[in-house]
């Protein structure tokens, strides 16, 4: 945590000591930027115009190879003493739409729609499967509340709600070393939901000069409630620090740290064997994850595509200590578009 909070500040301290080019306009108010909204890994980072509307598109596409226990990497063939499955990889595919609508000055509200497909590879000592799932994902509803907004700073709040519509039931073939196939639940990480309500929480800090922007972000989500297989996900934080450079009035690179600490899950599926691998074990679902996502930010000012924004940036995973054996990150795409009107 020490050397997270030490590269916050140089991100701060980088943007101060920075100087605009010939190539940026400078401005003492806002204008719209390519770098005046957070990168593509980020939501809820400004509030929209009283009147205005803007529709989103977002794309996130994690891997996950190996396993660790703790800091410390750990083989296959040390998981199955215990497990009867050992996982070796997954892919997370998250696409998602937004609806954003800007209310009076200091209020604006969001509603995002979610689909999830996930695919695992599990094995044991001689059979190898590849089940995977696929759904909508828990709609999330967002209230943007404005804190200060004179230029250069701006802040505001965010409170909402997470909505129980995705799955927590699918079920796939998992691997079986006798032949027999049969449909079985699948472990937690790939169930597209999590079967119960939640509070979404967060804050934002952005300061911008002419030639660019730094961000602090953080956020919780905290599940209520029990679900109907008999679990609950663990409370989520997360902590967020960003700069972003104009190259241009249209295009700009970004670099952000990202933590994220996540919790177990409390409960059980009945119907799942925790020891089956260590996905379905409800204690082992917990740790932090620091990576370091850069990325490039481009809006559009005139032409064809003008007011179009998009924002790709790649995941590189930098550190975890999960309490596992649990999947390690291994690389990371977040691609979004939007267009106000």
């Amino acid at each position: 945590m020490t050397r997270f909070f030490l590269a916050i500040a140089l991100l701060l301290g980088g943007l101060t000591w920075s100087q605009p080019t010939e190539s940026q306009t400078v401005s003492e108010d806002w204008t719209e930027r390519p770098d005046s909204r957070a990168p593509a890994g980020l939501r809820q980072d400004a509030l929209l115009a009283p009147g205005a509307f803007e529709v989103s598109y977002r794309m996130e596409i994690l891997g996950y190879e190996g396993m660790k226990v703790g800091t410390q990497e750990v083989p296959a063939i040390l998981v199955l003493r215990d497990w009867d499955l050992a996982p070796l990889s997954m892919t997370v595919q998250r696409h998602a739409v937004e609806l954003r609508a800007g209310i009076l000055d200091w209020l604006g509200a969001s509603a995002l729609i979610p689909f999830h497909h996930i695919s695992a590879e599990l094995a044991d000592d001689q059979v190898r499967g590849s089940p995977s799932a696929s759904g909508v994902g828990d709609i999330e509803v967002h209230t943007l509340i404005g804190l200060h907004d004179t230029w250069p700073y701006r802040a505001h709040l965010i409170a909402g709600a997470s909505l129980p519509v995705g799955s927590v039931d699918e079920a796939g073939q998992l691997p079986n070393v006798f032949g027999s196939n049969p449909e079985r639940t699948l472990p937690y990480p790939m169930q597209p939901g999590d079967g119960t309500f939640a509070f979404l929480t967060g804050a934002m800090f952005v300061a911008e000069n002419a030639a660019g922007t730094v961000g602090l972000r953080g956020g919780a989500r905290i599940p209520v409630g029990e679900n109907d297989r008999g679990w609950t996900r663990g409370n989520s934080y997360d902590a967020q620090a960003w700069m972003a450079y104009r190259f241009t009035d249209w295009v700009s690179g970004s670099v952000r740290i990202s933590y994220l600490k996540t919790g177990n899950l409390t409960g059980s599926d009945t119907a799942m064997d925790a020891f089956s691998s260590p996905l379905a074990h409800p204690d082992l679902q917990s740790g932090s994850q620091v990576s370091l996502p850069i990325g490039i930010n481009l809006r559009f000012p005139e032409g064809r595509l003008e007011g179009n924004r998009i924002g790709i940036e790649l995941l590189v995973p930098v550190h975890e200590d999960l309490d596992g054996p649990q999947l390690t990150p291994s690389s990371g795409l977040a691609l979004s578009w939007g267009v106000a009107f």
